[in-house]
């Protein structure tokens, strides 16, 4: 007599909810009925629903993600079922000679990436570095700047490989449901039996599976769901792209990704279509609720459909542009757009099951890191689920080790959202700040069409 199947609803389609329905249906052991508010799958302001998201390989100053990075490449991107999505052009990591912490990083991902036997290329001056494009390519001096060059890695075309993920679960027999907002949880003392739409059905599962990536804090505080979290705060990072002439397109189609880790700027190779995209990976931006937790504004917001961002970064992301390539910065904007993430106090995620539950899974906290780890997050997150994690991750995915993190740093302002006086003050205008992250406020966005834009000359 065969088994019955573990009914798991999971809560997001996503990146994180894709890749572990994608490793359960794989298994055979469950059937698998994934969830999302929006009404198009892809949902169109995800994080993940972007021209492209930078794949490195093993560029972590710690060795457990360097090689699950390693992993998801060699074993993972390179296959057919993820359909051409993945393009290695390498990745260039760049630090100021001056800049002690980006320097013990580039130093740390460059022994990781050795000890992988990859054949990275230390990058020691400007020269270096400029000897690595070629000779018809323009670029910026590189002063005082070192790091290292992976030819393993590069970037996905994001979107493409969240549809192509979604395709694969319901060929696998899974249900992707769009339009099924989730307002509650059926709860019966520690068990969830499912979940609550907004329109008012319920959703049965034997377990459920939280993964809405920068929804998560605020989808966990609803009053209906109420399910505590650690500091995982949602916060809107700054993405421009520009448009390449055919010509141009074909001239920079060589480049690696670059990305500087003294500011978190970072620029792709153009796209098949000729768009170039660069973004800045910094504190991000706020956009708290009355109740104080950052909501997501995108552009299916109300009033934000036109992809304004902060001026200062508008300037950030030019003064990037020029510093690398200083004719492509002479350029107008194309778009620009908030993307956001769901940051941890640390930075490493949380996957683990709600210390008020049973059988409810919490899989958030991408800190902007998580996209390159498409292919094997699933796994590590049904080794989760089926209790028997990864070892070198489960401390730090726990929901112990961000309250052993807070407790160290002694405050939890570098991640914490603002409070609800904070919160209406921002509203009304005032100068907000939580930790090093600004709230967002009307008055500081800007399209990169406008006139206080080029007032600026940006």
């Amino acid at each position: 007599m065969s088994q019955s199947k573990t009914e798991v609803v999971i809560v997001g389609c996503g990146i994180y909810g894709m890749s572990t329905a994608l490793w359960m249906l794989q298994s055979g052991k469950y059937n698998v009925t994934m969830l999302d508010k929006c009404g198009i799958l892809p949902a169109p302001d995800a994080a993940s629903t972007d021209l492209n998201k930078i794949i490195r390989s093993a560029d972590y100053a710690d060795p457990h993600y360097a090689e699950l990075g390693f992993d998801a490449v060699e074993n993972f991107w390179r296959k057919p079922e993820w359909e051409g999505t993945y393009h290695e052009s390498g990745v260039m990591a760049l630090s100021a000679s001056t800049e002690k912490e980006g320097l013990e990083f580039v130093s740390s991902a460059y022994q990781n990436c050795k000890d992988l036997n990859i054949d990275v290329t230390l990058l020691n001056n400007p020269k270096d570095i400029k000897s690595k494009f070629a000779k018809n390519i323009p670029t910026g001096n590189f002063g005082g700047r070192q790091g290292y060059l992976n030819p393993i890695g590069g970037w996905a075309e994001s979107g493409r490989a969240l549809e192509v993920g979604l395709k694969r679960v319901r060929h696998l027999g899974g249900h992707v449901r769009s339009g099924a907002e989730v307002t509650g949880l059926i709860k019966n003392g520690r068990k969830v039996e499912g979940v609550t739409l907004k329109s008012g059905e319920e959703v049965k599962g034997d377990l459920v599976l939280i993964a809405a990536g920068a929804w998560t804090p605020a989808l966990c505080a609803l009053p209906g769901v109420s399910a505590r979290l650690p500091d995982l705060v949602a916060t809107g990072q700054s993405v421009a792209v520009i448009q390449l002439t055919p010509e141009e397109a074909k001239q920079y189609a060589s480049v690696p990704v670059v990305f500087n880790l003294d500011d978190g700027w970072y620029v792709f190779p153009p796209n098949p279509e000729g768009l170039m995209k660069m973004a800045i990976h910094g504190a991000g931006v706020l956009n708290p609720q009355s109740n104080g937790v950052s909501l997501p504004r995108t552009k299916l917001t109300a009033g934000a459909e036109d992809g304004a961002i902060p001026l200062t970064s508008l300037k950030g992301l030019r003064d990037g542009l020029r510093q690398v390539y200083p004719e492509l910065a002479k350029k107008d904007y194309l778009t620009t757009r908030l993307c956001w993430y769901c940051d941890s106090v640390t930075g490493d995620w949380l996957i683990d099951y709600h210390p008020d539950f049973d059988n409810l899974v919490i899989a958030s906290g991408d800190s902007g890191h998580g996209f390159k780890f498409t292919p094997n997050i699933g796994r590590e997150i049904l080794k989760v689920i089926e209790k028997n994690p990864s070892p070198q991750y489960a401390e730090k995915w726990s929901f112990g080790y961000s309250a052993k993190a807070i407790k160290e740093e002694g405050s939890k302002a570098a991640v914490m959202d603002v409070s609800k006086e904070e919160a209406e003050m921002a509203k009304a205008g005032a100068d907000v700040r939580a930790g090093k992250r600004k709230v967002l406020r009307e008055s500081d966005l800007v399209k990169p069409h406008d006139l206080k834009a080029k007032n600026a000359k940006l």
